[in-house]
């Protein structure tokens, strides 16, 4: 399930600006599928952040308390990587950086643990991450009396 839709962005940026953004050639005539390309790859560096701490991606039907949250901070990536990938926009406006460098260190935060996800029981946890203590090795290569008192 996705965090969030095409119609999201393109509320978001509004008409104007989705055309602006997502047309390559001119500017003028929008791109469903360049934004749908910039939404999937949005979710995509969510996942990557949230993976640390979470199974990704997080199932919305099953955590659905977590849906609005998670929605507005890849909002947030997909409207930075909206301006950062068009190659007829100029500089990216200062508040869609700031918007950006927000949701990188909520998602940071998140996957430290400093930050817990709105959800009545924790999404299900990641396998990739373990920090139970571990040993390993068979027996001794040298024992006292092998050393020779040394």
């Amino acid at each position: 399930m996705a965090y969030v839709t095409l119609q999201q962005l393109k509320d978001r940026l509004g008409a104007s600006a989705y055309a602006r953004l997502t047309d390559r050639a001119a500017g003028t005539t929008a791109s469903d599928v360049v934004g749908q390309q910039i939404v999937d790859e949005a979710e995509a560096d969510a996942n990557s952040r949230l993976a640390v701490r979470y199974a990704t991606p997080v199932d919305l039907a099953a955590r659905p308390e977590v849906a609005t949250v998670l929605a507005a901070r890849v909002l947030d990536l997909a409207e930075a990587l909206a301006w950062h990938t068009s190659p007829l926009m100029g500089d990216v406006p200062d508040r869609v950086r700031l918007l950006r460098a927000d949701a990188v260190r909520w998602f940071e935060q998140v996957a430290a643990g400093r930050i817990h996800l709105p959800a009545a029981a924790p999404p299900g946890s990641t396998a990739a991450v373990d920090d139970a203590a571990r040993s390993s090795g068979g027996g001794r290569a040298f024992t006292a009396g092998e050393l020779d008192g040394l």
